[in-house]
């Protein structure tokens, strides 16, 4: 199953940090086929009274998700998808049943800012799992109201589980910085009631 190691945030917050299996690892014509299922314009959101398109590609898969003032209405989970849900869900928690793949192109300087995930329609206490593809991008955790901050360099087959009361206190974010070139995915899991 997956490797993870306890990251204690200092505030009595942790997260967990591991990385997938060889087995699940994709070669380069999976990462391929994963990159492929990216949609032909980015996702639209509402934003101070505005619609606007998010800097990277996103699909839902599995389960609707909504958050900031838009719904992600959801596709049947591919194939190639259903390995590291079924993973996941014997690893971490049985209750994830809802995929979010973000696609992030460093040559067009995809990102996404400080953010926490929205909480609506989610399992109380079920905790968040991403997992990371592609090329190594910077992790940015920082405390709501401190001055805790944790930077986790995510590369190919990173696993980051997020407890349900670390995204309540902290945010999260994925910059972009002047050396991302290459291509990374992004596969986040959920539990959705």
């Amino acid at each position: 199953m997956f490797r993870l190691t306890v990251h204690e945030l200092g505030d009595g917050h942790h997260v967990l940090v591991g990385a997938l299996p060889p087995r699940l690892l994709p070669n380069a014509e999976g990462f391929e086929e994963l990159w492929n299922l990216h949609p032909p314009r980015p996702h639209v959101v509402r934003m101070l009274g505005r619609r606007i398109p998010t800097p990277r590609w996103q699909q839902a898969y599995g389960r609707d998700y909504r958050y900031t003032g838009s719904t992600n209405v959801a596709l049947p989970i591919p194939a190639g998808l259903r390995q590291f849900l079924e993973s996941a869900r014997k690893a971490v928690d049985r209750r994830l049943n809802g995929v979010l793949l973000n696609w992030y192109d460093g040559a067009k300087r995809h990102h996404i800012g400080q953010h926490r995930d929205s909480r609506t329609g989610l399992v109380p206490g079920a905790p968040i799992v991403t997992i990371s593809l592609g090329e190594r991008r910077t992790f940015r955790m920082r405390q709501r109201g401190g001055a805790g901050r944790l930077d986790l360099e995510v590369a190919d087959g990173t696993v980051i589980v997020m407890p349900y009361e670390v995204n309540l206190a902290w945010t999260h974010e994925v910059p972009h910085r002047a050396g991302d070139v290459g291509r990374r995915i992004s596969i986040t899991l959920r539990s959705f009631a």
